[in-house]
This record gives C-alpha cells, structure tokens and sequence, in this order.
C-alpha cells in the first residue's frame, strides 16, 4: 500500500484543485499532454512525450465547455473509481469494471469501451502513473509457450514449457513474479492461427529452447510487458513476425517503438532492440510467392502505408521506409500463410530457422 499512497495523493490533489477553482468562481479543467499528432511526441528510441514541458502541446478537458463537459464527468468518475480500487487493493479489468459496473451505471456518460480505454490512456498520462498501476486491467489475451515459468506470487509456478496451445499471459507483473528461462531467443507473432500453427509443428521443441509469444493482432499490455521483462531480465533477442501489410508492420512498430496514444508508458513497454524478421514485402518477390496467395492494397491500406511513412521511426530507418515503399508501389500485400503456398513445412522448417540463424547462429 505504501507504493500506491502517492498515487492516492495524486487523486486528492487533482480533486482539491478543482474544489479550489469551484470557490474561486473559477471553471474547473484537466490537462494533461497530447498525443494526437507525431510532431508533439519526441522520438529517439522509443516514442515518447517530449522531455521539454516548454515544447509540450497540452490537452484541456474544461467543465465548462460544452464540447468537453462530458469528458470531465467520465474523468472524475474514472478518477474516483480508480481510487477506491486502490483503497481497497482490488484490481478489475476494463471489460469487467468498466464496461459493466459502470457503462451501465452511466449510460447517459459512456459512449463505447474504446472511447474509455481512451480516457484511461489520458488520466495514466495526466498523473503520470502507468496505466497499469491505476488497477485498471486490460482484458489478457496474449499466449506465451516455450522456456518460461513464472509465478503468481502465492506460490503457483506456471512452466509453459508444457503447453500444446499456449499459457494465457496475465494481465499484471503481479501475477508474473520470479521470472525464470534458459531460451535463446524469442519469437513473437503477430496472429493466434500463426501461432497454434508452429505449436502443432513444434516449434519450439525443434528450436529449443526459445519463447513463442503472440499478442493476438494488437498487443494487449501484459503481453508488452512480459516480453520488456524478458528482454530486460536475460537481454534475449527478440524476433517479430507479422504479415507483410501496413498492419503488421503497426503492429511490429507497437512492440519495438511503442504507440502515439501510450506516450507516456512506451519506455515501460517498448524493446527498441527487437528484430522484424518477416515477412517482409521484398519477401513477396524474392520468394516468388504465388500471386493466388496474395492480396491486393486496398485504398486504406495505401492510407495506412502513407500515414507509416510519415512516422518518425519510419522517416529514421531508410530499411523500413523501403519496404514501405514496396507496398504502395507493388499495390501487394501478403499473409503470413501466404508462404504455405511454397510448401505448408516451409514457415516452420525453412524460413523461420534461416532467418533466425542470420541474425542469432546457433552455438558449435
């Protein structure tokens, strides 16, 4: 409880400021810094706020605005919420607390569950205090398999080394405690069919030892933060694989430099060391996969590659802007599974393994 007291001294403070403007005849607000365009983030490694408050572009949430009345109300709401869970030392999940205990409660505030996860987002930001110590919890849903045990912290060990379909990754560090592994590397992947693919072609006995993980499409939090504790911990690489369209690379972006709307947390989550190994779009190509097995780049995926190539890690990297540029040039995008047009072994016998051997040979 001693570590969440500041926390708590944040939210009473953020609560008299505005019982203080409300005396004063003033109009109560909330700032916090924005995150809604590249050019009011700094990027070195990691995307991050921009460590100058001179240069930082804030947002501003005011009671008395008719456009950001509602906001207000769901952030204090949100803000009382959070805490009396820290109070009483529980823990919910957004889908859980939030979008049953209290949309239903506050229809006439609440619009969708994206729309509070937003706000959750902002309040993490305004308090700077990582979101997942707001004991506010995503919904797990990343699956990790290989060399790994860890515990819960009352002395139930999960080994995920046995495991034919994956070991739930939990939502909280909490409940990750005594990280152990002897793996080489890991491998992260983008999707769960890709994922229960190489389980059924034993993957990681065939490359032992090594992690599989997947965040099943976006990556949820406690999938990030298991792979940052990986790397941290034992410095192991970290291999990604996605499909070779502008969301796949998004989503290898999240893993290795973070997201715009998670700023703030990024140096939390992100592994800036991470190695994109596939599938790339030159792959599509050079590998002469069949064009039965490809599809075409619809015009949001032209969007999406466009909107890429003005990020800063892509601007930064002249590699990723070129495969960028394949993309919207070839008008082609590929699957993974596009490769089992080659052979249904080859993703799991070839191309993994002399990918993977490139960059981390196996020992003599």
């Amino acid at each position: 409880m001693d570590v969440e007291q500041p926390i708590l001294r944040k939210i009473e403070m953020k609560c008299l400021g505005i019982i203080h403007d409300i005396n004063q005849h003033k109009h109560p607000k909330f700032c916090f810094p924005r995150r809604s365009n590249w050019h009011e983030l700094a990027f070195d490694e990691t995307v991050k706020l921009n460590p100058s408050e001179d240069c930082r572009a804030y947002s501003v949430v005011n009671a008395n605005h008719p456009k950001s009345l509602k906001k207000f109300a769901v952030m204090l709401k949100l803000l009382g919420t959070i805490y009396t869970l820290i109070q009483e030392g529980k823990f919910c999940t957004k889908s859980f607390c939030l979008y049953r205990d209290i949309f239903y409660h506050y229809p006439d505030l609440y619009s969708t569950q994206n729309a509070m996860d937003r706000i959750i987002d902002d309040i993490s930001c305004m308090l700077e205090v990582p979101r997942w110590d707001l004991h506010i919890l995503a919904t797990s849903k990343g699956l990790v398999a290989g060399d790994v045990q860890f515990s819960d912290g009352r002395d139930q060990v999960t080994n995920c080394q046995y495991t034919t379909s994956g070991i739930p990754i939990p939502t909280h560090m909490k409940e990750m405690q005594n990280l152990n592994t002897a793996a080489n590397f890991v491998l992260v992947v983008e999707k769960d069919a890709i994922f229960q693919k190489l389980m059924s072609h034993n993957f990681c006995e065939k490359m032992k030892p090594c992690i599989l993980l997947t965040g099943k499409g976006f990556p949820d939090i406690g999938t990030r933060l298991l792979l940052k504790q990986l790397w941290q911990q034992y410095n192991l690489p970290i291999f990604i694989l996605v499909d070779a369209d502008p969301h796949g690379m998004e989503i290898m972006s999240v893993y290795k430099y973070g997201s715009m709307n998670q700023a703030f947390e990024n140096e939390r989550l992100t592994v800036p060391q991470a190695e994109w190994i596939g599938v790339w779009p030159e792959d599509i190509s050079r590998l002469s996969i069949k064009e039965s097995s490809l599809g075409r780049m619809t015009d949001n995926d032209v969007k999406k590659a466009q909107s890429l190539k003005k990020r800063p890690y892509i601007r930064n990297d002249e590699s990723l802007m070129a495969q960028v540029d394949i993309l919207i040039e070839s008008g082609k995008k590929a699957e993974i599974q596009s490769l089992d047009s080659i052979s249904t072994n080859y993703l799991c016998d070839v191309y993994l393994p002399s990918k993977i051997y490139l960059m981390y040979p196996p020992a003599q």
